[in-house]
């Protein structure tokens, strides 16, 4: 009866927590009896196991026989029985190991596997949060599928913790899929579940619904097993029987930065490999979609190897380099974005992740010491969970004339994104915020663009009908300075996000500093080390997350 799990409508968050705990404990007493990891095992595990949870007599002559109650329930499932007496039956001890392991695995795949049918009617872990209800606590739409909630690091935390439980719960199967004892419907479940994991709770979507530093709590939280069977399902089952096909940049670049946030630089280096490989065409009219000439006219790349390439120079900290692969990977993706299949809300969000990452670079190599300002949840998703090393001042940097031209050729790239974006306002609502605020985040850190910024917003109030409040609040204020009070205060609504002053040592005072009167946190260091100490100050006195949870973030990023 205690692991007999009710139906999600019938419980609450904190029910469905203590009911999944029980499972990975019943796979852990049981599975040494299953599958003994060596020969020499099986009798002791054997004689222990059955004679504690099934009742039955080891202490006979025969170390090869077992008695067996008449009355237990077993009976009827051990076939070869040699004779009974005083209701007791005598039986092979093969046949009694055999027939408690066949029990034991029938009983454990059935309960898994109503938990992970169950599981997908519980919003709390199958579900993405509403955006609308989340920002104003009200949807509008009565056939909306998504959480209705509203949001806070440690509501989102205990999102998190149960999704992760849940999907270390269905990775259980995997010890009796290798040992040949399930058939290959068991994948079918895990891929839901990461699928759903990566969906739901490791892509970020907005200040108001995600929270970085949550995010990798639970990464750092994932058993060693269950992260090893992530990465491997991302490798192989979704990663690169998917991306055979070149075009595909949604596949791309949805596990590409999943991998990045397991950090994983295994895969990263075999999609580069994998990115680099070239073909042979018999004519140079037969150049598809998602490849570019390479020497020549009769050999083709494909245009992978760009995203592949801006991880490759980030882990060995040639941040311009990054930055230049990455922006012709993005150039393509807006001049083909049907034909390489990046159409979905999903899809476009991580293309603006992209976009978000390689401009927050473009700061970080415009001067030799950082002084800049952005979202906390930046810093947590570019920087402390992939590379902080752009942040310090062993790189090559810019000259004046090539910073300000990336960041012109970034803000083409982001109102290219808009004018896609806006005809379907509603559907890519988060996406424009995020972009309009990338664009705001510009200005504040380069004031050379503030006009150009400026003339963009009253371009598009011209040329959309606008129908979210929250955008038109943006694009309709003509004073730059508050927007930048806007975009702090918008931040900061959920506790989710907020922006923060990164100031190096060397520096003797930021030109953020008036900033810090209206409650922006500042960060100021010298060291990678100093780096994530600061921040994780920060994020202690600006959410409900205690300092001594954060000291996870240290399992998932470098020393």
């Amino acid at each position: 009866m205690w692991l007999q799990i009710p139906s999600p409508s019938e419980i609450n968050i904190n029910y469905w927590d203590e009911r999944l705990q029980y499972l990975p404990r019943l796979c852990k007493l049981t599975f040494p009896f299953i599958v003994p990891q060596k020969n020499d095992e099986i009798t002791h595990i054997s004689k222990e196991f059955v004679d504690i949870f099934f009742g039955f007599e080891s202490k006979m002559q025969n170390p090869q026989k077992r008695k067996v109650s008449f009355y237990n329930p077993l009976n009827y499932l051990i076939q070869k029985n040699e004779a009974i007496t005083d209701c007791w039956m005598i039986c092979d001890v093969d046949d009694v190991h055999q027939t408690v392991s066949q029990f034991l695995i029938t009983y454990i795949y059935d309960r898994i596997s109503k938990i992970g049918q169950d599981g997908k009617d519980n919003p709390n872990i199958a579900s993405i949060i509403c955006y609308n209800f989340a920002s104003s606590g009200n949807c509008q739409n009565s056939n909306c599928q998504m959480h209705h909630v509203s949001p806070t690091p440690l509501l989102l935390f205990q999102r998190q913790k149960l999704a992760r439980l849940q999907y270390t719960v269905v990775r259980q199967l995997d010890v009796l899929y290798r040992h040949g004892l399930l058939c290959k419907e068991i994948l079918n479940l895990q891929n839901w579940w990461a699928e759903n994991l990566v969906k739901c709770h490791l892509r970020y979507h907005s200040p108001h619904t995600s929270c970085p530093e949550v995010t990798y709590m639970a990464l750092a939280n994932l058993p060693i097993h269950v992260r090893d069977g992530l990465i491997n399902e991302v490798y192989k089952t979704m990663l690169f029987n998917k991306s055979k096909n070149a075009n595909d940049f949604e596949v791309m670049l949805k596990y590409i930065l999943v991998i990045q946030q397991l950090r994983d630089k295994t895969v990263i280096d075999e999609f580069y490999r994998e990115m680099s490989k070239t073909k042979i065409l018999s004519h140079p009219n037969d150049l598809t979609v998602g490849f570019e000439y390479y020497c020549g006219n009769f050999q083709a790349i494909p245009i992978g190897r760009y995203l592949s390439q801006f991880f490759s120079f980030l882990y060995n900290n040639k941040v311009i380099s990054a930055i230049i692969s990455s922006k012709s990977f993005i150039n393509y993706s807006l001049k083909n974005i049907k034909q390489v299949n990046l159409i979905s809300s999903d899809a476009l969000g991580d293309l603006t992740s992209l976009v978000e990452f390689t401009t927050s670079l473009i700061f970080t190599v415009g001067q030799e010491y950082c002084d800049l300002c952005l979202p906390r949840a930046y810093l947590i998703n570019y920087f402390e969970a992939f590379n902080a090393k752009p942040l310090i001042p062993v790189r090559y940097t810019y000259s004046r004339k090539n910073y300000l031209s990336a960041i012109n050729n970034s803000i083409d790239q982001v109102q290219q994104l808009l004018d896609l974006l806006f005809c379907k306002e509603q559907a890519y609502l988060t996406i424009i915020l995020r972009l309009i605020r990338l664009l705001i985040l510009i200005g504040l850190n380069e004031s050379k663009f503030v006009q150009n910024i400026l003339n963009l917003f009253k371009h598009i109030i011209s040329k959309y009908d606008i129908f979210s409040t929250k955008i038109k609040k943006y694009l309709k204020e003509d004073d730059f300075t508050s927007l930048e009070i806007i975009l702090h205060n918008d931040l900061k609504e959920k506790f989710c996000d907020s922006l923060v002053i990164v100031h190096h040592r060397c520096i003797s005072k930021s030109k953020f500093a008036f900033f810090e009167k209206n409650g922006v946190k500042r960060l100021t260091y010298n060291s990678i080390e100093e780096f994530r100490s600061s921040l994780r100050k920060i994020i202690s006195s600006v959410t409900e997350i205690p300092e001594d949870k954060l000291a996870l973030l240290d399992s998932l990023v470098e020393s």
